[in-house]
């Protein structure tokens, strides 16, 4: 009979990870519309996108060859969706932050100058997957975000189904930390303490 410790690889090694779960997670937010923490609208994430980085490809011609190499880097937008709470916690911030970047420098009268900055409407996202508990294994930090695009979704008399905010997160540069110290009970091996 096999036990979990035969399980191997030959030449890379034995045993099981334990893998990241996509409903172990939360979002959190510095800066967004009023709020200095975007608390509401982390309570009420429901689904969220980790970063996407693609790069220009750029061909190089030699004698009778060719190669490719990277060019410029982009990331992907995100997108988050949020239930709508029937207090508006959530919305509240979400119609902050668009005020504060349809408005820019907070001039609140009839001209909406631009801002001299984006550090005046930019906000930080960092997306943390948990082990289960409140231990973080992987962090994302979203450095510039914005909110490219507020879809307050659709109502529908038939449906009795939660109203949907999707947001599409537009960023300047992501960063990701992994978190290599996790010791937790049974980390490699999945419950086998021996």
């Amino acid at each position: 009979m096999s036990t979990i410790n035969d399980i191997s690889i030959p030449g890379i090694g034995a045993g099981i990870l334990q893998p990241k779960q996509k409903h172990k997670w939360r979002v959190r937010f510095t800066g967004i519309g009023d709020s200095p923490s975007g608390q509401a609208v982390s309570l009420q994430a429901t689904t969220v996108e980790r970063p996407k980085l693609s790069h220009d490809e750029v061909e190089l011609h030699r004698y009778n060859s060719k190669i490719w190499i990277a060019g410029k880097h982009t990331f992907e937008p995100v997108t988050l969706t949020i239930e709508d709470d029937v207090t508006g916690t959530a919305s509240t911030v979400i119609q902050q932050q668009a005020q504060k970047q349809q408005f820019l420098i907070g001039a609140e009268g009839q001209y909406l100058a631009s801002a001299a900055e984006g550090s005046l409407y930019k906000f930080a996202t960092y997306l943390d997957l948990l082990d289960g508990g409140d231990q973080v294994v992987e962090e994302w930090a979203l450095e510039g975000s914005w909110l490219q695009n507020i879809d307050w979704g659709d109502l529908d008399y038939s449906s009795s189904e939660a109203v949907l905010i999707t947001l599409t997160i537009r960023y300047d540069h992501a960063v990701q930390k992994s978190v290599a110290t996790y010791s937790g009970p049974g980390a490699a091996l999945g419950g086998n303490l021996a």
